[in-house]
C-alpha cells in the first residue's frame, strides 16, 4: 500500500509547524493552558537546543496541509561488555489532527519513524500509548513489555 502522507524528518523549514501541531493538541484537544502560540513556539526553540541531538521530530504532510507529528527520542543506554553501544527509542507525542485520523497517516509516520530508528541501529522502540491508542501500536507490531515497570510521581 503506498503511503497517504509525506513524512519528513523536521528541520528548520517545517519545525514551526510541528510545534503548531503539537500546540493545537495540547490546548484545543487536551485543554491545556498556558503561554501563547508565538510564546510556545519561542520556548519550544529554545529547549530544542539543548535537545536536538537526542529528540528528532517527523512531519507529515498530505499535499501542502501539515496533519499529524512524532518524535523519536534516542535513549544512550550504559554499555554492556557484549554490546558496548545501547541505544533505544521513546515514541513519543505521535499526533494528527482529528480529520485526518484513521486513513493511514500515524501509520506512515510510525513507519518512516521506525525505518529511520531502525538504520539507526537501536535495540528496541518503547512508547507510553493512551489506552485509545492501544490498538494503534499493537497493529504496528508493539507488544506488552513484562520486563518494565514505572513508578510515577505526582506533580506538586
Amino acid at each position: 500500500m503506498s503511503p497517504i502522507a509525506k513524512v519528513l524528518r523536521t528541520d528548520e523549514s517545517n519545525f514551526s509547524d510541528l510545534v503548531a501541531l503539537r500546540y493545537q493538541w495540547r490546548t484545543v484537544e487536551l485543554g491545556e493552558v498556558g503561554l501563547s502560540p508565538p510564546e510556545f513556539e519561542a520556548r519550544f526553540r529554545e529547549w530544542y537546543v539543548d535537545h536536538r541531538e537526542s529528540h528528532l521530530g517527523y512531519l507529515a504532510s498530505v499535499g501542502d496541509v501539515k496533519v499529524g507529528g512524532a518524535w523519536l527520542v534516542i535513549v544512550d543506554r550504559v554499555p554492556g561488555p557484549g554490546s558496548f553501544v545501547r541505544r533505544a527509542g521513546m515514541v513519543q507525542s505521535v499526533y494528527v489532527l482529528p480529520e485526518h485520523r484513521n486513513r493511514g497517516v500515524g501509520s506512515d509516520l510510525m513507519d518512516t519513524l521506525s525505518s529511520e530508528a531502525r538504520s539507526m541501529g537501536l535495540d528496541y522502540l518503547i512508547v507510553h500509548p493512551s489506552i485509545e491508542s492501544f490498538p494503534f501500536y499493537r497493529r504496528l507490531g508493539f507488544a506488552a513489555a513484562d520486563k518494565a515497570l514505572e513508578l510515577r510521581f505526582e506533580l506538586t
